[in-house]
């Protein structure tokens, strides 16, 4: 990867992102794959894409840009947006249940005074197509 590339891939930093690797023989269901592969982008150098968790920002991962197939910024959505609200009807409806939220903001953003439902946006991703877009992102570079 060269310098340029990485001076592009800056706009990631400070925002929640999916990051696809290269295939491992390790099967995840999508909450575990959320925890390892969906971070809030701290660093990002010609090594590797450091970032934290956002539902634990004391749990940090480090991607080695050598694995790393493509970074794909995630949509947080905000319960107290009307529009946001929406969204997440239609998913519920789509998939049948009801959402409980398993991703809390940083510690530095939540309030002093503890509440028993978590403030802060949702991130949702779609596990089931991040493989096929893996595959495919994979496949166009090497015809590259």
């Amino acid at each position: 990867m060269n310098s340029k590339t990485i001076q592009k891939m800056q706009c990631f930093r400070d925002k929640v992102c999916s990051i696809v690797t290269a295939s491992m023989n390790r099967a995840f269901d999508e909450k575990i794959s959320r925890e390892h592969f969906v971070v809030l982008i701290d660093e990002i150098t010609m090594d590797g894409i450091w970032g934290t968790h956002p539902y634990n920002p004391e749990l940090e991962s480090f991607f080695n840009m050598e694995h790393v197939i493509s970074i794909h910024q995630e949509m947080e959505l905000d319960p107290s947006n009307p529009e946001h609200v929406q969204m997440i009807k239609e998913y519920e409806e789509k998939i049948g249940e009801e959402l409980k939220p398993d991703i809390k903001p940083p510690a530095h953003t939540q309030e002093e005074t503890p509440s028993e439902e978590p403030e802060g946006g949702v991130t949702f991703v779609d596990i089931e197509n991040l493989e096929a877009l893996a595959e495919s992102t994979k496949r166009a570079s090497e015809l590259s």
